[in-house]
Parts: structure tokens; C-alpha cells; sequence
């Protein structure tokens, strides 16, 4: 069966989709088949990619609002060997839509199954809020990724993004497990950087990975040119993070396993 990575941080500016995008590439060099599902209403993944609002006729919105197969709202992104599922600002009206449906946390959860044993990775991008969005993403998936960056106000945001997790844990409404929290836009020339950096490895020890994501130009660059750093420079040191991100994500997870 698939595994479902949701990818999150209420904040925005904390590289939630630069690592959603890219994590999602990096799977592909070691032959995973991968599904992006952008399911932030700012369409940011989608955006990244290089797609238009009128690129395809079916989104995330259209599959859990008017019931269209995933199938059917399910693109492939050939430059970068994965699949995507494009967003909607329609989004924003999940609550309101979903008022008089069973189990309306559920939602993502039940378009994304019957999809889900034909990919080894779906990766869910949030959006930068603790609201209903962010929860039934929460609910769907079998493991959490939390992206920090290393400034105070993303650390005030990742313990609410924690304290929501475990509530909703408690409460039974979801299964996934906390797999990790991933530094990103580290600068080791600042010391406020640094000193946030360090903090958390004492916080949470083995919960960080080892990997830490640079603050790099070329992250922003690939952006604009609507393509993942990995496909962007291949050589770069942001694409060098990113695929010891993959690898070290995969070992996790086996860890978690057993």
C-alpha cells in the first residue's frame, strides 16, 4: 500500500511546497511512483509547476466537491516523472461544502483512496493555516512532515501545528504518525539561525532529521522557472539536501515500521 506524507506548517514562508515539490522528484530517481496532491486553496504546488488555472478541466476541488473521480483529475507531470492532482481557490469553501456530509474530516481521505495502492508516495502541500484544510490533510495521511525554518515565528507555528496533531490523535480522527521535523532556509552565516538550529536539536533530538535544508537562490529560481531545483540544477546544493531529505524520510519510515 501507498504511503501518504502530508507536509506541514501553519506558517507561510517555511518551504512546505519547495520541499513538497521536491521531495516528490527526488522519490523519482530511486523509481518510486509519486502523486503531488496540491491541496492549498493559493494553489502555490500548482503555481511552481508552471500550470495555469485553465490547464485542466478536473482539480482537487471538482473530485471532492462534484464527486469526479480522482482518476480523472490526475495529470502527469512529465518533466519531473511524477503525477500531480492541481488545486483550486474553490477550496476555501471546504468547510461550508462539506457542513452536512458524514465524517467531513474524512474527505481527502476517501478521494485519495482509491488511488492510493497505485502509487508507492502521495504527498499532500498545505496550506499556510491551521483551519479545516490542514486538518482533513492531517486526517488522510499516514505521516506528518513538519517544515521549520529557522525563525521564531515558524517555531510558534509548528508547536500549534503539534498540539492540533495530537488532539485530533487523541480524538480518533486520525491514524498518521509524526515522521519528523525538517529545517529549512538555514542560513549557517547568521546566528540567530544557528541558535534556532540548535535549539531544536536539543528540543527534539531524534524527531529532526540531520538533513537541514539551505537558504539558496537557486530554490527560488527553480520556482520561476516552474521546475523542481532538482530538475532546475541538478547539482546544486539545494538538490543535494533534497535527495538526503528523501533518503533519510525513507529510513524513517522504516524505522516507524518496526
Amino acid at each position: 500500500m501507498g504511503k501518504v506524507i502530508a507536509i506541514c506548517n501553519p506558517k507561510g514562508g517555511t518551504a512546505k511546497t519547495s520541499t513538497a515539490v521536491n521531495l516528490a522528484c527526488a522519490f523519482t530517481t530511486i523509481n518510486k511512483k509519486v502523486l503531488l496532491v496540491d491541496f492549498d486553496p493559493q494553489r502555490s504546488a500548482s503555481v511552481a509547476l508552471g500550470y495555469e488555472y485553465a490547464d485542466v478541466e478536473h482539480n482537487i476541488a471538482t473530485c471532492i466537491f462534484d464527486n469526479v473521480p480522482i482518476d480523472k483529475c490526475i495529470t502527469p507531470y512529465l518533466k519531473g516523472g511524477f503525477d500531480v492532482v492541481l488545486s483550486s481557490d474553490d477550496l476555501v469553501a471546504l468547510p461550508t461544502e462539506l457542513k452536512e456530509r458524514v465524517n467531513p474530516h474524512l474527505a481527502l481521505y476517501d478521494t485519495l483512496k482509491p488511488v492510493v495502492n497505485k502509487y508507492d508516495y502521495i504527498i499532500i502541500d498545505t496550506p499556510a493555516t491551521l483551519n479545516f484544510i490542514t486538518q482533513c490533510a492531517l486526517c488522510a495521511c499516514d505521516y506528518l512532515l513538519i517544515t521549520v525554518s529557522c525563525d521564531l515565528f515558524a517555531i510558534d507555528s509548528m508547536y500549534a501545528l503539534i498540539d492540533k496533531y495530537a488532539s485530533i490523535k487523541k480524538e480518533g480522527l486520525a491514524h498518521c504518525n509524526l515522521v519528523g521535523i525538517i529545517r529549512t532556509l538555514y542560513d549557517k552565516d547568521q546566528p540567530l539561525s544557528k541558535a534556532i538550529s540548535f535549539e531544536l536539536e536539543q528540543s527534539f533530538k531524534e524527531l529532526l532529521f540531520k538533513t537541514c535544508i539551505s537558504y539558496n537562490q537557486k530554490i527560488s529560481e527553480s520556482s520561476s522557472a516552474a521546475c523542481p531545483i532538482l530538475i532546475y540544477d541538478r547539482t546544486s546544493t539545494a538538490s543535494i539536501e533534497y535527495l538526503s531529505l528523501c533518503g533519510e524520510f525513507i529510513k524513517k519510515i522504516r524505522k516507524l515500521a518496526n
